[in-house]
């Protein structure tokens, strides 16, 4: 009966010690992980849509999806005074983290009128940061050029028969 006890001992004393363990692996793990997430350089969410002010969209809101941790992929509509704009967008950010330097181009149209539109490509460079709460900050500078040329002069100051000139960028984003 002695020896009945002190193996019965033994197992619980082992269970207990091995249950003791796990519990301080895991927190041990949870908290290494935790350590990793937290100083991963990639701590943006894939989607990203922002209000953008500047061209290409002038006034606008622009999605983009991130392909990779430094390729995304987007599209946004806007609005000047005489009418509208629509570009895709393809962005290369050098760093994969909350901040980075970027570069983006692409298609842009603008349409006032079947008479007054124009279709260009568009350039931007630019820094954005985007905070741990999702919200973000870019400015940059953004130039159009004209690929095709207005039948019809637009009657907003800064879109006539043909478009090649730069302009800042700002955006105020929403990563999720």
């Amino acid at each position: 009966m002695k020896r009945y006890k002190k193996i019965m001992a033994i197992v619980m004393l082992t269970l207990l010690a091995a249950g003791v363990a796990s519990q301080t692996q895991a927190r041990v793990t949870e908290k290494v992980d935790a350590m990793i997430a937290e100083n991963s350089p990639l701590k943006v969410n894939d989607t990203d849509l922002w209000l953008q002010i500047g061209y290409p969209l002038v006034f606008g809101l622009q999605y983009d999806k991130y392909a990779t941790g430094n390729i995304v992929l987007g599209g946004g509509a806007g609005t000047y005074l005489g009418g509208f704009a629509l570009d895709i967008a393809v962005k290369y950010l050098f760093l994969t983290g909350k901040f980075s330097p970027y570069l983006a181009g692409g298609p842009v149209l603008y349409y006032s009128a079947p008479s007054q539109n124009i279709f260009g490509l568009f350039g931007t460079m630019g820094l954005q940061y985007i905070f741990d709460s999702g919200m973000g900050l870019s400015i940059g500078v953004a130039y159009v050029t004209a690929i095709t040329e207005s039948e019809e002069t637009f009657s907003y100051q800064w879109v006539n028969d043909s478009v090649s000139q730069a302009s800042a960028q700002f955006g105020f984003h929403w990563n999720f």
